[in-house]
């Protein structure tokens, strides 16, 4: 028997691959075939790595992710819930790699010291490579790009280790009347499965009626006042039960135990598939009002892969110098962010005096330093050494499309340029000091970036970059509200040295606090903003998000 693999281009190879397998299978013992149709998933790589651009990349990694996601969902129905991780991040991997790979073969075989093994790859197109040369590519670049193989449980749990985290959750939606699962890789003990009747997204269901209200537009300047605003607060009340009773209640009743000490509070990193991606699963409520962000600490990732590559990278530390860009004049092409400005200045004043600081002043004015153009952010990014710092906090409006074809994310910056994920993430990725946090106070920074792909958005282009943490936004927040959770975000990480996730929870428990203080250092103009918002609602504080270290 040839050991040639099967047609890898067709479409829905790793389907195909499990229907044959599934159809001779013996009952008894399935884990034979299941194993054959987990091991096929990655020939799926080649069709994605052979793909002329990138928008058919992305294509091709959609189909093999639902190829393996199908796959997955038959792992668990047999109690095979390591089965079930290793296919759902084979397809997460996939559909990164197409979403931030943008180097043909040949291109990323050079650049991976293998010169010789590209000319061997270009002689043999048009025409598809042999079986060796397919076999010695493929070893070259799943190493060297890290994403198209899934890690095992051993590299994910001491990932989760170093970044003392419980356990990695994939939510996995599902359809009546089964329902979906919850996948858990903890950071002790075998993997495990919890199904989840009710985590659907159906027509007319409460997490339907948000997709739409979060389609809808932006929020006001409070939150309230015009229909956009409206429909997602009131969408927001039901999500927020829901989530409790789909998802994160089950989670939380069967983690309870996770060996912390008394008074510390459980960690999750979620890695939600599809529209799950867009929940604030933080902001689940349980039957006594109380929210998930109380009881435990979340975290998201975009896979497996990813988790594993933000824990092994080198912590950067944080100083008081970085770039803070404070809502740049667009020439009109979007609304002015007055609080967001009062807020950056604030920022920069109490937290990062050696910043540069760009945009402009609470009062209109232009920094003297800079407008906040795409050339500003650049600049930094090309700077030398520490003394350019590792912050970006961004205080700008993020630009986000839909559909097949929609255009990547981007960043509404001075006179109405704009700089796109892809863009930021090269720059990132080739700057000449490591940053150690971007902050995108710009809504919509952490939805995706096409309809179809979830994993790719702003956020997940940054880090895929080796930002080492990242906070992203899931809508256009109230802007006053904003504005005082991201001063009290700054606080908690550099005047109480937190690591940014334990901040960002920090602050949005501060938000919730009906008690609640501010800090000495915050200005008086913030401060009176408290009188004229409401933090508690979970419209301002929910929609941030935290990725990485």
């Amino acid at each position: 028997m040839s050991d040639e693999p099967a047609d890898i281009f067709a479409p829905g190879a790793a389907t195909v691959s499990w229907r044959f397998v599934d159809g001779v299978r013996l009952v008894d013992d399935p884990a034979p075939a299941r194993q054959v149709a987990l091991d096929g998933l990655r020939d799926d790589a080649w069709r994605v790595l052979l793909q002329p651009d990138r928008a058919s990349a992305r294509s091709a990694a959609r189909d093999a992710e639902e190829g393996a996601t199908a796959l997955a969902v038959r792992c668990l129905v047999e109690h095979d819930p390591a089965g079930a991780l290793q296919a759902l991040d084979t397809g997460r991997g996939l559909m990164l790699f197409a979403a931030v790979e943008p180097r043909d073969p040949a291109t990323r075989l050079v650049e991976a010291g293998h010169a010789e093994l590209a000319g061997r790859w270009l002689g043999a197109a048009p025409g598809p490579p042999g079986t060796d040369l397919r076999r010695a590519v493929l070893e070259v670049l799943t190493r060297d790009a890290g994403l198209l193989d899934p890690p095992g449980l051993a590299e994910i749990q001491a990932a989760l280790r170093r970044l003392d985290a419980d356990a990695l959750v994939y939510l996995v939606p599902g359809v009546r009347p089964d329902g979906g699962w919850a996948v858990l890789a903890p950071a002790h003990g075998a993997p495990l499965s919890i199904p989840l009747a009710d985590l659907t997204v159906e027509h007319g269901s409460p997490v339907a009626r948000y997709l739409r209200a979060l389609a809808a537009g932006p929020t006001g300047p409070d939150g309230t006042g015009d229909d956009a605003s409206n429909q997602l607060r009131q969408s927001m009340q039901d999500l927020c039960g829901w989530a409790w009773t789909a998802a994160v209640g089950p989670l939380l009743q069967r983690s309870l135990d996770t060996g912390r000490a008394t008074g510390s509070v459980p960690r999750f990193v979620l890695v939600p598939m599809g529209d799950l991606a867009r929940v604030p699963w933080h902001a689940a409520r349980d039957p006594d009002r109380v929210y998930a962000v109380q009881r435990a600490a979340f975290s998201q990732a975009a896979s497996a892969r990813m988790l594993c590559a933000s824990a092994a990278a080198v912590p950067v530390p944080l100083t008081s110098a970085g770039l803070i860009v404070a809502d740049p004049d667009t020439g009109g092409q979007a609304a002015d962010l007055a609080a967001a400005r009062v807020d950056a200045y604030a920022i920069h004043q109490a937290f990062y005096l050696g910043a540069r600081y760009v945009g402009r002043y609470p009062d209109g004015r232009t920094s003297r330093s800079g407008a906040g153009s795409p050339d500003d952010v650049r600049d930094w990014l090309r700077a030398d050494g520490a003394e350019a710092g590792a912050v970006l906090h961004l205080a700008t409006h993020g630009e986000t499309q839909h559909g097949m074809r929609a255009a990547p994310a981007q960043l509404l910056l001075a006179g109405g340029a704009r700089l796109t994920a892809d863009e930021l993430a090269a720059g990132t990725a080739g700057a000449r000091h490591p940053v150690g946090l971007v902050v995108l106070a710009a809504c919509h920074t952490g939805q995706p970036a096409h309809g179809y792909d979830e994993t790719h958005h702003l956020g997940t282009a940054l880090l895929a970059a080796g930002v080492r943490s990242v906070l992203s936004a899931r809508w256009s927040g109230p802007e006053r509200a904003t504005a005082l959770l991201m001063f009290m975000f700054h606080h908690y990480l550099m005047a109480e040295r937190r690591p940014a996730w334990d901040a960002l929870r920090r602050a949005q428990l501060w938000m919730l606090d009906d008690a609640r203080q501010a800090p000495v250092t915050m200005p008086v103009r913030l401060r009176q903003m408290l009188g004229n918002t409401d933090p508690a609602h979970v419209v301002a504080w929910a929609g941030f998000v935290h990725s990485g270290q």
